[in-house]
């Protein structure tokens, strides 16, 4: 019965045990090539201080992190 808290405890800490799992991998949106010119274009025009071209840069870093994740 002494034992009872220990193993107790690890059975516990042994329901905590990370289980392996692939990440979830969102669907990235294609985009075909004009498209990609003409948004490449309007990007361009934007000022350079541009919070709206900011966004863009960010969005097009989680684009290319998702691909990298689920092998894309």
């Amino acid at each position: 019965m002494r034992h009872l808290p220990s193993i107790a405890l690890m059975v516990l800490l042994g329901a905590c045990a990370p289980v392996g799992s692939e990440p979830a991998c969102f669907a990235v949106v294609p985009y075909d090539a004009p498209s990609q010119r003409q948004a490449a274009v309007e990007l361009a025009a934007l000022p350079g201080d541009s919070a709206l071209a900011r966004m863009i840069d960010d969005y097009g870093d989680l684009r290319a992190r998702i691909r990298g994740a689920c092998g894309r």
